[in-house]
């Protein structure tokens, strides 16, 4: 197998776990009602730090949160999480060249929102290109172990394609 492949396939695992109800079961518990997308940033920055060092990686929430750093991938696990224990239908975003963060379905505008936990951004999906200045090449949406390629939705020139 190679990099990317190993790197689908644990994404595909993870999107599998987190639809568990054992899992969403126990993060219910945190949360007396519904919040929103900002109240669930929020809750996961104060619980989690943001570490550019070398640090013990992690794939299940818990774990995340009892290790309290993490990078992207962490803060989109946990943060798909805890939308998951909050109701909303949420999918996972690899982008092969190095990140990760979450969509989650808004269905009174029938549409995915970008969400970046560890930035902190909400419904900002050229950021990458535009801001990081990225290439991106192949970035792939996960949902209860279900692969969808996205990545026209992340880059610019689907932007002037329209225009």
């Amino acid at each position: 197998m190679t990099v990317e492949s190993n790197y689908i396939e644990m994404y595909r695992e993870i999107s599998r776990r987190l639809s568990k109800d054992s899992v969403i079961t126990l993060l219910q518990a945190k949360f007396n009602e519904k919040q929103t997308l900002h109240r669930l940033l929020n809750w996961v920055h104060t619980r989690l730090t943001f570490d550019k060092g070398k640090i013990a990686r992690h794939n299940d929430p818990f774990d995340i949160l009892e290790y309290g750093r993490g990078k992207c991938r962490e803060f989109s696990i946990l943060f798909a999480a805890v939308c998951l224990a909050n109701g909303y239908r949420v999918r996972l975003i690899l982008d092969m060249s190095d990140h990760a963060w979450v969509e989650v379905w808004i269905p009174r505008e029938k549409r995915w929102i970008h969400v970046d936990p560890s930035e902190k951004r909400i419904d900002d999906p050229m950021m990458y290109e535009r801001d990081w200045r990225k290439k991106l090449k192949e970035v792939y949406a996960f949902e209860n172990g279900e692969l969808c390629d996205v990545t026209d939705r992340y880059k610019l020139s689907r932007l002037t394609h329209h225009i």
